[in-house]
């Protein structure tokens, strides 16, 4: 989160940021592209696609905050909500050709 560039020098009043700040677009794209992964992962029903994006919002958080405890209870939530839901099955096996001559008659 490097907001420094962001920050106007030349004025009076050092604590007003320019427009181009983005890190408020930069967690959107972050919590979209987790969600893209558990949705990958996981088989949600349509209320649960709602759900992935709150979980998704705490994996953000406990990947970034600065506090040992906010990461913590980030990660618990996270845990927490995950357990309710069902993953994918696992893709098939690919059968090795050897195995696919072994069934032939």
């Amino acid at each position: 989160m490097d907001d420094s560039s962001a920050v106007t020098t030349s004025s009076d009043k050092p604590w007003l940021f320019q427009s181009g700040n983005s890190e408020y677009r930069a967690k959107k794209r972050r919590i979209a592209e987790r969600l893209a992964q558990l949705l990958a992962d996981y088989d949600p029903s349509p209320s649960q696609k709602q759900l992935l994006a709150v979980i998704a919002g705490h994996l953000d958080d406990a990947e970034r905050c600065r506090s040992a405890i906010a990461r913590t209870r980030a990660t618990n939530a996270a845990r927490r909500l995950l357990r309710d839901l069902k993953r994918k099955p696992p893709p098939a096996q690919l059968m090795t050709a050897r195995e696919l001559l072994d069934r032939l008659p």
